[in-house]
Order: structure tokens, then C-alpha cells, then sequence
């Protein structure tokens, strides 16, 4: 067994990319045992009261997980991934309890065409959603961490908080100068509330300039009944002193038959669909071992209600940062806050770590939420 140690290897694993000779040459053959260990202490206040609990994945989810390469000549390798997701707050798994929730898939890679992987992959544009958040997913100030706490925790994006498609093929070209292209396709058989399933993104990485592009989409049950589109633009300029982000995410949902995290928001009925737009403007700066982050969000509902509720925009400020204890082990920090109007009841939560059902309560009370956590990669 080869353990990967450096944080440049944690940080891609982490973030589920495809094998890295997918833009180089061929690897040696091996099996890589890596893991995220992630939780933090959380403080949040949404005017009718206030919560602590201990979070998992207050900055990325903890996972465990097996990569493997074998060489089989000539550029081409044979490839593997089984990664699953721990709840390290009671070390169950996650994920709804699957054993390897976040990715099992096995695939051919070439240096020459690119690598094709086929199971339960993470999409494209789930993975491209990290590119326009200065937080990358961080605390209660990565895209993630919002949702709306009514009678259950409904989603403004439900495409990026879903993150994965089952039954999957998916594809990645090799570095064709600054640019690699992602697609993926899901057959969504026999099941009874979605259907079919895409996702596809173009990434350019020339310099200080770091730019994405992608798209999603998941049809209704039997490909009908309605469907959910999301597309996310955006990215990243490195100053040197500041590394600016910014972004703009949207997500339309008329699926009709999704349930739990990709039903439509409270309200929404018959064949009309919920709509949110978050426009984002960030900024990292490091300061030697820290990092100082900042971020603000507007977010703009567009969902078509059986019932006028009056406007629901709101405004979701964030600061934070990140410090570097070693190589593999980081802390981190964020204080996050959202305000609600007309019943639109948002909520903050840490990272992948949301906010449970109810948490709101009546009225349009703001929404803050304070992070303290670490995470190990390995």
C-alpha cells in the first residue's frame, strides 16, 4: 500500500477529481488508502433561538477511501475508486448509509484520450462549484451550508448539494493546453422519482486565471414530470497579495416526482417550478500560514408559489479563514449571517453539515451561524 501524503494529492482527492494521469503520464500500479478526518464545533442563531452542536465536514466531508492504478502499457491504465462517507460526530456512515456513498466506480484511463469511469460518480458540476467559492465549500460560508429550515430542509441548490449520480458513465479528456472538459451521463433506471441525468464542464487554467463552466440536469421520473436544470460560471483571478472569486449559480426545478434533497421548494405546485439565482463575489488572502477569507452573496428567488409571498432575495455575508498547522492538518473558522423577509426562512448551517427541519420557526429572524473546526487529510 502507497500512502499519499502530500496535501497537493489530499486536496485532489478530496475533492474527487479523476486520477491525475488523466493530464499526465502513466502512473505506477497501487492502491491508495486516503481519508479526510473533518468536524467542528458550531454556534448558530436564528432569532427565535439558538443551537451547538458538534458538525462533520465543517469544511469538507470526512471520508475513507481506496484509489487504485494498474499500468497496463502503452499509456492506458485500469483505474478504481471506492470512497465512503463517515459522520465522524457518531461514526456512522454517510451518505444515507451507503458503504461507498461519495464515489464507487472502476474505469480505463489513457495519456492519449482521457479516462472513462462508470458507477456512482461525482457530477462535473457538483465538482465545479468549488472554483467560484472562496470558501470552497467551507463553513457557514461555502454554497452548501444554505438551505431552508421549514417543515424540512429544502434546497436551494439541490443539483450541488446531491453532488452524485447513480448508474453513471462518466468521461475526462486529457489537458488540452488550459483546458479539460468533463461530461456524464446517468441512465436512472427503475427508479421511481427521477429519470435520466447529465452533467458536463469546461475548465480553463492559464496563470493566475482559473475559469469554469458547467451545467446539470435531472429529469423527472419516467424522463418526465418535470425536471431540474443548474448551471454554474465563473472562477478565480490570483493577484499574488488576494485571489479574487466570482460567480453566479442557478438552479430551476419543475420535477414534480424528486423528493428529499431535490424537491422543490415549500410552496411550489403542479407543474410550476422553484428558481434560485445566487450571485457571489469573493476573496482569499494569505497572510503566511493563514489565509483570510471573505464573501458576499446575494441571492434572488425566483420560484413560481400557488401563493403570492412577497420578495425573498436576500443578502448572505461571510468572513473567515484557514490556518495551516502542517502539511495535512488545518483549522479553520467562519461567522456567517442571512437575513429573511416574506417567510423565506434561510438558514446557515457548516460546509456539508446543513441545518435540521425547523429550525427557522416563525418570522423572518436573521440567520447566523459560527464555525470552529479541523480538518486532517491523510
Amino acid at each position: 500500500m502507497k500512502h499519499s501524503l502530500s496535501a497537493a494529492a489530499a486536496g485532489l482527492l478530496a475533492l474527487g477529481l479523476a486520477p491525475a494521469h488523466a493530464q499526465g503520464g502513466a502512473p505506477a500500479s497501487g492502491v491508495t488508502i486516503y481519508g479526510v478526518a473533518d468536524a467542528g464545533v458550531e454556534w448558530s442563531n436564528n432569532g427565535a433561538g439558538s443551537s451547538r452542536r458538534l458538525v462533520s465536514g465543517g469544511a469538507l466531508g470526512s471520508r475513507l477511501g481506496f484509489r487504485g492504478v494498474e499500468d497496463l502499457g502503452g499509456g492506458l491504465s485500469a483505474v478504481f475508486r471506492l470512497e465512503q462517507g463517515i459522520n465522524l460526530d457518531d461514526g456512522t456512515l454517510g451518505q444515507g448509509g451507503r458503504a461507498f456513498g461519495r464515489e464507487a466506480s472502476v474505469g480505463l484511463a489513457s495519456t492519449a484520450w482521457g479516462t472513462v469511469t462508470a458507477g456512482r460518480l461525482p457530477t462535473p458540476y457538483y465538482v465545479a462549484q468549488s472554483g467560484v467559492d472562496a470558501f470552497s465549500w467551507m463553513g457557514s460560508g461555502g454554497h452548501l451550508a444554505i438551505t431552508r429550515s421549514t417543515d424540512a430542509t429544502r434546497q436551494l441548490l439541490p443539483l450541488a448539494v446531491s453532488a452524485r449520480f447513480d448508474i453513471a458513465v462518466g468521461y475526462v479528456t486529457p489537458r488540452l493546453g488550459p483546458l479539460t472538459f468533463r461530461a456524464m451521463a446517468a441512465a436512472g433506471e427503475n427508479q421511481p422519482t427521477i429519470g435520466r441525468a447529465y452533467s458536463a464542464s469546461a475548465t480553463y487554467r492559464n496563470g493566475p486565471v482559473d475559469a469554469v463552466l458547467a451545467w446539470a440536469r435531472q429529469q423527472g421520473a419516467d424522463n418526465a414530470n418535470g425536471r431540474i436544470d443548474a448551471v454554474v460560471a465563473g472562477g478565480s483571478y490570483d493577484f499574488g497579495a488576494a485571489k479574487i472569486f466570482a460567480g453566479y449559480t442557478a438552479e430551476k426545478n419543475s420535477c414534480g416526482t424528486c423528493t428529499g434533497a431535490l424537491a422543490r421548494a415549500q410552496g411550489v405546485t403542479g407543474a410550476a417550478a422553484s428558481e434560485f439565482r445566487l450571485i457571489n463575489l469573493g476573496a482569499r488572502v494569505p497572510f503566511g500560514a493563514f489565509t483570510a477569507i471573505v464573501q458576499a452573496v446575494r441571492i434572488s428567488d425566483r420560484s413560481a408559489y400557488a401563493a403570492a409571498t412577497g420578495q425573498r432575495d436576500a443578502t448572505w455575508l461571510a468572513i473567515g479563514g484557514e490556518y495551516t498547522l502542517s502539511k495535512r492538518t488545518m483549522a479553520y473558522a467562519s461567522l456567517g449571517a442571512v437575513g429573511n423577509q416574506n417567510g423565506s426562512r434561510y438558514a446557515l448551517g457548516s460546509g456539508s453539515a446543513q441545518q435540521p427541519a425547523g429550525l427557522g420557526g416563525a418570522g423572518d429572524h436573521r440567520s447566523t451561524t459560527l464555525t470552529l473546526g479541523m480538518r486532517h487529510a491523510f
